[in-house]
């Protein structure tokens, strides 16, 4: 719903946007947040703000037995941060026309 808001938005208002779709994103560390021990992300792990993929590391790590929600046979694709950040990079590089509404998929 909140895409096709947007879309309304850029189509009466002449606004320009670009709506990046994700799946789940792994990794901490880009090159930039490497650079000094003080920018390296944190690692949720949690159910609120951690993906299932972080989860299931640290449920592992700990012999936690795995949370699995549902009936457990989704299937998705996983990014790294890095291949995230420069999604981001080329969005805003290229950024859309006046009145354009587009959407990335990665």
């Amino acid at each position: 719903h909140d895409s096709h808001n947007i879309h309304f938005a850029c189509k009466i208002w002449g606004l320009r946007a670009t709506d990046l779709n994700q799946g789940v994103v792994y990794g901490v560390l880009t090159e930039e947040t490497g650079m000094d021990e003080m920018l390296i992300n944190r690692l949720n792990y949690n159910g609120v703000f951690g993906t299932a993929l972080n989860r299931f590391c640290i449920q592992a790590a700990v012999g936690h037995p795995l949370t699995v929600y549902g009936k457990g046979g989704q299937t998705r694709g996983f990014l790294d941060i890095r291949d995230t950040v420069r999604c981001v990079e080329l969005a805003i590089a290229n950024p859309a026309d006046p009145g354009q509404f587009r959407v990335f998929n990665q």
